[in-house]
């Protein structure tokens, strides 16, 4: 196996998840070799799989306390045993990586004194509480990343700032723990391709920060949203982008191009844009936070919004099938093409088209619970799911497209096979020198996924090619920094 570029050391620490004893995780998968180049593996029999979602309950424990107090280590315990659960995160973590933890602080300091919080605080109705950030930051900072290389962001906009007292839960964690915190509507900028089979957008405008790193999470706040159903880790990146960008002349105050840029109505072109921002910076972690939250809407603009509390916390490492669990928690059908709104919404919207169903019709991630192996204290949670059933087996070798494409710096490769086979899955660059090997051995039949990752290697072109016996199949992939 080669790598080229000036980082080969350095790409190489960077792509040594998988271990020998991981891809046997479970005795089932068991595979000579699957290269460890930050690339996630699945299959539709849950094998060896991405689409695992930890829920704990924490009704009853120090983690459900009203003040999100952790001096018995309630939130940080809970967060560790979901970790736990999907399989530990050192997958993801590890010295010199580089991490932004995107939270969701939606409304911002205008919006922490509303009345509609009643007896609520806005973190604990509104936003990804400081409790679970910490906590989740603590736990990344002890898988081996050095504090300095965690950067925790949130885009305020113009008129608002972490210096504003109310965010003083996100400062303490800088200050505590050593780690960064930025507002991403701020500083330098960079344009970030969606690829070829984008909805509405061909590129986002998006901090420097969100492309230059090695893992991105998401922490969302599980929460019903009057224009897309549901809100948690995937809609958590309408913040990504600056809002100066995204407005419109008629609408100064939100970024309202990501919504309709004609101000009419949202329920198709939001979740498209939705699924455009997952393409131009896809995450790696999903947390939920529902210890306590909302309904009505996602925030205090709302008029059917109310503050709540669903006591659940959860993790996973596909965050479609993680917000699939978010959207049965809060009463939605994740699999329709169609979310319900929670309420009649200023167009005269009751229902949005699904984003978690797009993405998965263009192979990203699952929003089918069957296909979700639900686990942690919390899973009784999720109730009337037939998980695990066997899937329709293709009838011949497929390798499809690879999304998104162009792509920085990872991107989705699919492929199916009809029967148990021994294949090798490579990647070459434009003339042909072999510059990977992603997958070699024996796979089960069914739907495989493979994120590849190409930090470390030159822009340009590059030929993935997936090889069974007499079959061969080839496709592009556009690396584009």
């Amino acid at each position: 196996m080669k790598k080229s570029g000036n980082n080969e050391g350095v790409s190489s620490s960077r792509r040594e998840f998988i271990k020998k004893s991981s891809i046997a995780f479970a005795g089932l998968f068991t595979i000579p070799y699957l290269k460890p180049s930050g690339i996630f593996a699945y299959d539709l029999n849950k094998k060896f799989n991405l689409s695992t979602v930890a829920i704990t309950n924490t009704l009853n424990t120090p983690a459900d306390n009203y003040e999100y107090d952790d001096v018995n280590g309630g939130v940080k315990q809970k967060m560790e045993y979901l970790f736990d659960q999907i399989g530990g995160i050192s997958d993801l973590f590890g010295t010199d990586k580089k991490v932004v933890i995107k939270i969701n602080l939606t409304g911002g300091s205008g919006s922490a004194a509303n009345d509609k919080l009643k007896d609520a605080t806005i973190e604990e109705a509104m936003w990804s509480h400081s409790t679970v950030v910490r906590a989740a930051a603590e736990l990344i900072i002890d898988s081996g990343v050095s504090p300095n290389n965690i950067i925790i962001v949130e885009s305020l906009g113009s008129y608002d700032s972490f210096d504003n007292p109310v965010y003083d839960g996100y400062t303490s964690i800088a200050k505590d723990l050593g780690c960064q915190l930025t507002d991403i509507s701020k500083g330098n900028f960079v344009d970030v391709p969606t690829g070829d089979d984008y909805f509405n957008f061909p590129s986002f405008r998006m901090h420097e920060l969100l492309v230059n790193n090695d893992v991105y999470v998401s922490i969302g706040k599980l929460k019903q949203h009057a224009e897309a159903g549901i809100t948690c880790a995937i809609k958590n990146q309408v913040g990504s982008v600056p809002q100066v960008n995204y407005t419109t002349q008629q609408i100064q105050y939100r970024r309202q191009a990501i919504h309709s840029p004609t101000n009419g109505s949202s329920a198709k072109f939001l979740p498209r844009s939705i699924c455009d921002l997952y393409a131009a910076r896809p995450v790696d972690l999903s947390i939920g936070d529902g210890i306590k939250n909302a309904i009505g809407g996602e925030g205090v603009w709302n008029p059917s919004f109310a503050p709540s509390a669903s006591h659940v916390l959860f993790a996973g490492k596909d965050p479609v099938a993680t917000d699939t669990i978010a959207a049965h928690l809060m009463g939605l059908d994740p699999e329709a093409e169609k979310l319900k709104l929670p309420a009649k919404n200023s167009y005269g919207d009751r229902e949005c088209d699904n984003y978690l169903d797009l993405l998965y019709k263009k192979g990203i991630g699952t929003n089918r619970l069957s296909e979700i192996n639900i686990v942690g204290d919390g899973k009784d949670l999720i109730t009337s799911v037939d998980q695990n059933k066997n899937p329709e087996k293709p009838s011949d070798f497929k390798l499809c497209a690879n999304y998104p494409n162009p792509f920085n710096p990872s991107t989705m490769i699919v492929f199916y096979l009809p029967a148990s086979e021994y294949i090798r899955l490579k990647v070459y660059d434009i003339t042909g020198r072999e510059v990977e090997t992603i997958m070699e051995g024996e796979a089960p039949a069914g739907e495989h996924r493979l994120q590849w990752n190409a930090t470390g290697l030159a822009s340009g072109v590059y030929i993935c090619r997936l090889e069974s016996g007499n079959f061969s199949q080839s496709i592009k992939m556009l690396y584009q920094k």
